[in-house]
Formats: structure tokens, sequence, C-alpha cells
């Protein structure tokens, strides 16, 4: 399958993406945002983006890309539910549209039961994207990277233990179902509505504005993390909370943070991926059918 990029619209957005490539990544699905296949980046995104579309009028095909909520690029494959507006990143070429809603609807079936990995791999048709960045300099930045390079295609060891229970600190009444939904809570929030506040405070208010977000809101996480299962994103958040406070170089802190992103970004996606959503089959819409012919009433 082949896509165009959205050179004219979003040009640094898309030579950003262009610069990455090739790499592989696990599909998933959204399950609050109607019809669109989602796959978390294996690289923190932040080139401008002028142009933006709302989920709810973007067509089939179209290649989308949020920023700030994971760097996830998202392809459009029915109908969008949430008017939100995300980065126009391109389109799936036209010869291959016919194919984009049942590819989707294997990756929602995918999500919901049989749970399976699957991968995509995306990579230039032709031409050169130019030198990929640099990798990290600080130690600490290199270590949390090359833990988030490490898990990109292969269930963390961490999410591995919370989908089968092995969590031996916490659980009540003889389950762990409890644990998980908590679990899954925590880290989203911690790398969506904790860490990415704090990366935009590092980047427009500096390093004393990042120190009391992260000080106020982040530490706040630490224990709950480990506690619930998640020990090493527990660990590398401690270990850059160190960082922040004692550096005063911001560029040193940024880089630490911006790979303690990208780990955090690909827990979250790991433990979207493998959470139990065939729940979801106990709570029907209203109207909708259910097994054995009865109906959910209006």
């Amino acid at each position: 399958m082949t896509a165009t990029l959205a050179l004219d619209a979003n040009p640094e957005l898309c030579d950003e993406f262009a610069r990455q490539l090739p790499f592989g990544i696990v599909q998933s699905h959204p399950v609050v945002s109607g019809s669109s296949v989602t796959m978390w980046l294996p690289y923190l995104s932040t080139a401008p983006t002028p142009a933006k579309e709302s989920i709810v009028d973007a067509p089939i095909g179209r290649i989308r890309l949020s920023q700030a909520t994971g760097s996830k690029i998202s392809i459009q494959y029915g109908k969008g539910l949430e008017p939100a507006k995300q980065a126009v990143l391109g389109a799936i070429d036209d010869e291959h549209l016919d194919a984009v809603p049942r590819v989707g609807r294997e990756v929602w079936d995918n999500l919901f039961w049989r749970k399976r990995p699957l991968t995509v791999h995306f990579a230039l048709l032709e031409g050169a994207a130019g030198p990929k960045p640099d990798p990290p300099a600080h130690p600490l930045a290199r270590a949390i990277g090359a833990a988030a390079d490490a898990i990109q295609l292969e269930e963390p060891e961490d999410v591995r233990r919370l989908r089968t229970g092995d969590v031996p600190d916490a659980g009540s009444f003889d389950q762990y179902f409890s644990v998980w939904v908590a679990s899954y809570g925590l880290v989203r929030d911690y790398v969506v509505n904790t860490l990415y506040p704090v990366h935009n405070a590092l980047a427009e208010r500096g390093l004393e504005t990042a120190r009391v977000v992260y000080g106020t809101v982040g530490t706040t996480y630490h224990f709950s993390l480990r506690y619930h299962g998640y020990a090493q994103l527990s660990d590398f958040a401690q270990q850059f909370h160190e960082l922040l406070e004692q550096t005063d170089d911001a560029a040193v802190a940024g880089e630490a943070l911006e790979q303690l992103l990208r780990f955090g970004n690909t827990t979250y996606a790991w433990s979207h991926q493998v959470f139990p959503w065939y729940l979801g089959m106990h709570f029907p819409a209203r109207g909708t059918e259910l097994p054995g012919g009865r109906w959910r009433p209006s």
C-alpha cells in the first residue's frame, strides 16, 4: 500500500517523518474516536503543524499525526467521531482506498478480540530521506532510548506481567483486573497529561518552570506506577526527576525527557493494545441487538 505525504501543507512535519524512515510499529485502534487505525511513532514529533483537520471531517485514507497524545499516526477508514483537530501528514493513494476499510475493521477486531501484534512498516518508495537525527548524548537519555527501542515491536515485560496477573503487591479479593484498569489509567495520564505539559513547559518557560511542574505533579506518579506494575517506567521517571533537579542545562534535561516520552508512549501503546476491550460487549449501546435476538431499550 502506498501513500503521499502532505509536503505542501506541512513540509516540516513530513520532513521530520521521512528522516526517521524506515521503521516498523504495532498497529492499534482508538476506542472512542471512531474508525481509524492508530500507531504510536518510535520518535517524538515536534515539527510545526500549520495544517490541521478535525477527525470528523477527515476523508477515508487521510493520514494524521497527533503530537499531543503520544506522537501517533492515524489512518482514517470510516466515520470519525471525536471533533479534535490533528496535523495532516498525507493520504493513502487512490488505488488502495478500497482496501482501507477492510484493513481498519481487521485491526479493530484484533484489538477487541484476537490480540495478535499486527505490525506495519513504513519506508520511502523512492529517494533518500536524509540523515537520521543524532543519538542521545547523555547517559540517562541513551539508556531510556535503548529501552524504548527494545519494546518497539516486543511486549514490555511489565505489561506482560500486568496482562497475566503477575503483580505481587497489588490486587484485591483474589482478582487482579482492578489493578489492570488502574494501571492503564495511570500510564496514560502520566504520559499524556503530565510528561507532555512538562515538555512544553521546558521548551517555552525554561528549566525552573519545568522543575516546579514536574516536582508538583510528575513525582506523585512514581510510587503509583511501581505499585501498579510499571517498575521500569517508575525507575526512569525517578532518574529523570533527579537529573532535572541537578542539571543547569536545559538541553540535557530536554534530551532525557524526550527519551522518557518515547519510552512512556511505547509502554502506553502496548498497554492499550493488550487491554481486554472485549469486555465492552457487556455494555452495548442503546438500541443495539444483543445475542439471542434481544435488544437493549433505547
